[in-house]
């Protein structure tokens, strides 16, 4: 499967043990094996608890080499932070100490699928 817009293509197996060194492997998760699967990107989704203001954790997100690229008007209380390096290895294994931060409500990788249509009832 290729996702459409981005360079992103998906395997099913086990890569080969000579790859390319200008390729990147990601991880690929499903809910179940004939589930579309998705891919993690840099991104992460960060949500403190409704009165908290980012910027109360931004040195904490900072000392963990990641930073903020953006934070909805709607909702002050939440951020997506990509890593400095830019590597999706590098945001997964931030996750759990993102999660001990204090006044953290919820942390979530971005996953891309590809578009799907729904069907109308």
């Amino acid at each position: 499967m290729r996702l459409a817009g981005d360079d992103i293509s998906i395997l099913r197996g086990t890569p080969p043990p000579t790859v390319a060194t200008d390729v990147e492997l990601l991880p690929v998760y499903s809910t179940a094996s004939n589930a579309t699967p998705a891919v993690a990107t840099t991104r992460i989704f960060l949500r403190l608890e409704n009165d908290t203001p980012i910027d109360s954790v931004r040195s904490d997100i900072e000392a963990l080499d990641l930073r903020v690229d953006e934070i909805p008007a709607y909702a002050p209380h939440s951020a997506w932070l990509e890593p400095k390096s830019g590597r999706v290895d590098d945001a997964l294994s931030k996750l759990d100490i993102l999660r001990a931060l204090p006044r953290v409500a919820n942390v979530e990788p971005q996953l891309l699928r590809p578009r799907s249509l729904k069907s109308s009832p």
